[in-house]
């Protein structure tokens, strides 16, 4: 067994990276493959050619057996290398990379896992839309696919990638709770426990996501200015199972004022460690653990208990009804793209319909 790699000029000036592999098969002969290898530097073609090296004495040639067939890798052999040299080496998110794995498990591979990434055409693309899935998660697992493809491309594996379109989906507005179901529940968990409130306070008028309620350390939170910092969110790692520290989703910071009830409820809380929510023994608290909270709180409260993503919900829903402009309720989200802010932007029509009502109402009062 041999792995070389060596530069080969081409007549137009560049250059690009081959890879001769020399494999000996169990049945006792010699299979050598010469290809283009992907990558920019020696060391990448290495690398890949070693991989290469492996997948062909684990599961041998394949269906044809031929150097030409086997060129190009199916999407079952693709995907661990997508998932280490772009997930993991651009460290992106370990929810990002669960949902690539379970996308790649779940729905890919038991469609198009035998398929060379060459050989994907529409017909393809058709058989996953067909699949009885949510347009959310249809729509999710193609974008994760066009990802896939577009990588393929830029490392040389294929040389084109085919056009993907969504499936249509229906416009879904978020739940949130309106200003009396929002009083009920917070005052239901102020009755539970000072964290619960706390909780509720974060997601409901600071607009923190689960994890970036969990990350709120002491030290982001500034009582003289009346602030606090999200520049941390609590999430597992990797492949370990710990619980870490990352920045927040879209990897920017943000500066949030702090209302008079969450500054109340803060400055009310045990200071048992780092974190601002801890459980008794002064560590952070789990999503689990906190998810189980608030469904007591809602259920007191006479709601139907669902995620802790609904505050969020809550927070940007209540800020369009007092009729925040976009811009500003983007930048106190902390989203990305202003794509998702308008999502909220039906409840616009009620703002205006209360603006006209005020009008008819002064103009009523003025002619008596």
């Amino acid at each position: 067994m041999a792995v070389n790699v060596r530069e080969r000029k081409l007549p137009s000036g560049g250059s690009h990276w081959q890879a001769d592999i020399r494999v000996r098969l169990p049945s006792g002969v010699l299979h050598r493959e010469r290809l283009k290898a992907p990558g920019n530097t020696r060391n990448q073609a290495l690398r890949w050619a070693r991989q290469r090296e492996a997948h062909i004495l684990r599961f041998g040639l394949g269906e044809r057996g031929t150097q030409r067939s086997r060129g190009v890798p199916t999407l079952a052999e693709f995907a661990p290398r997508f998932i280490q040299d772009h997930v993991v080496a651009n460290r992106l998110s370990p929810t990002t990379k669960r949902d690539y794995e379970n996308t790649i498990k779940n729905h890919l591979i038991p469609v198009l896992g035998n398929l060379r990434l060459d050989k994907l055409d529409a017909r393809h693309v058709q058989a996953l839309k067909r699949r009885q899935l949510a347009a959310t998660t249809t729509n999710k697992m193609l974008n994760q696919l066009k990802a896939i493809l577009r990588a393929a491309v830029n490392w040389g594996v294929i040389e084109t990638r085919i056009e993907i379109t969504g499936v249509k989906q229906p416009d879904k507005h978020p739940r949130f709770y309106d200003f009396a179901d929002y009083r009920r529940l917070v005052e239901a968990a102020g009755a539970l426990s000072p964290e619960l409130y706390a909780i509720v306070r974060l997601g409901g008028d600071a607009g923190l996501r689960c994890g970036e309620i969990l990350g709120l350390r002491w030290t982001n939170v500034n009582f003289d200015r009346h602030k606090l910092l999200v520049c941390d969110n609590l999430v597992r790692a990797r492949d370990e199972g710990e619980w870490i520290l990352r920045t927040p989703k879209g990897g920017r910071p943000r500066w949030l004022p702090l209302s008079a009830p969450l500054e109340r409820a803060l400055q009310g809380l045990p200071r048992r460690g780092e974190h601002v929510i801890t459980n008794e023994s002064g560590r952070h608290m789990t999503p689990n653990a906190l998810t189980r909270r608030l469904a007591r709180a809602q259920r007191d409260a006479g709601l139907k208990p669902c995620g802790p993503h609904i505050l969020r919900h809550t927070f940007c829903s209540h800020l369009v009804l007092r009729g925040v402009h976009v811009r500003t309720i983007q930048k106190l989200a902390g989203h990305a793209e202003l794509s998702t802010t308008e999502i909220y932007m039906h409840l616009v029509s009620e703002v205006e319909e209360d603006a006209i009502r005020r009008l008819r109402d002064e103009d009523a009062g003025s002619s008596s």
